[in-house]
């Protein structure tokens, strides 16, 4: 099993890199902007349980004494997905993601009378209540059933191994029965976290906490996932005021809030701008951020939020 995860992990890796366009520079490789992936959620403005719970139990964390605070090396890890529905005609192939430590992948589906959006989160918190009413894939298992809009929204979720839980999402397209088959039918796989930028330089000690199509957050390994040290954001365009500095021909502003440092980045190519935060007791000295700032790339799967 080890083997072939190995093999998928390296193939799925190689598909990814052969999908990013090659530029050098800040923010390069984007004077003609792509047609963004919008993904439809039918089970649109529901937040997964498991996340919910996580979030509820977000601290600020401390300063982490055995972090550098101003080390930088190459060679950034996408987080994987471990798991997959298997293929079908009605939904596309997964798109993964990670949340404050959780990753999870998201089926959407294209078409809608048998077949409906699915998401399927991996996390190593339980969910508050645990009735195992049901079994899946011999485990105990809970369904709930939400009642929202546009449609009903069932979240089955079960300790699948020590450490691991997983919830999947959909909507009342199917029936309880069939969220269950679902889960039943889940197998293993290596499906990557494609994120929206190419780091050239990470951050020395610090771990991904969050990966989207327009974030990336990186934290202390002792501090609760969610509590990011170091976060990187593509927004819709911002009017910058105070511009003080240049970075690869790019305005920017560097400015200082408490124990905070925040570079926002002026890029005309997408229309937007990019906002670099360090904090939560994680320190950086401005060269060695504007090092880190230089050496990002937008990717045309990017964003802005």
């Amino acid at each position: 099993m080890t083997d072939e995860l190995d093999r998928l992990l390296t193939e799925s890796l190689h598909d990814a890199a052969e999908c990013a366009p090659s530029a050098a520079g800040l923010l390069a490789a984007v004077h003609s902007r792509s047609r963004r992936y919008r993904r439809r959620r039918v089970v649109a403005a529901a937040v997964s349980l498991v996340a919910a719970i996580a979030a509820g139990n977000l601290i600020a964390g401390r300063p982490d004494p055995a972090i550098p605070t101003s080390a930088l090396m190459s060679g950034w890890a996408a987080p994987i997905f471990p798991y997959t529905l298997p293929a079908t005609d009605g939904m596309r192939a997964p798109v993964a993601s990670m949340t404050a430590g959780q990753v999870s992948a998201f089926f959407e589906a294209t078409e809608l009378r048998d077949h409906a959006d699915v998401t399927v989160t991996v996390s190593a918190t339980a969910p508050a209540s645990t009735t195992g009413s049901l079994r899946v894939r011999g485990h105990p298992a809970t369904l709930r059933t939400v009642d929202v809009e546009p449609a009903k929204r069932l979240s089955l979720y079960w300790q699948e191994s020590a450490g691991q839980w997983i919830e999947l999402e959909t909507d009342d397209t199917y029936t309880p029965a069939q969220v269950v088959a679902l889960a039943g039918s889940l197998k293993p796989a290596v499906i990557p976290v494609l994120p929206p930028f190419e780091l050239g330089l990470i951050p020395v000690g610090l771990v991904t906490d969050t990966v989207s199509a327009s974030r990336m957050t990186f934290r202390a390994p002792s501090a609760p996932p969610g509590t990011a040290g170091l976060t990187t954001v593509l927004r819709r365009k911002q009017q910058l005021k105070g511009i003080n500095k240049t970075i690869d021909g790019y305005d920017a502003v560097l400015a200082r809030a408490g124990a905070n440092v925040t570079l926002s980045i002026d890029v005309p190519d997408w229309n937007a701008t990019l906002v670099i935060t360090v904090g939560n007791g994680f320190t950086m000295s401005d060269d060695d951020l504007i090092r880190y700032a230089s050496a990002i790339q937008v990717l045309n799967r990017s964003d802005p939020e």
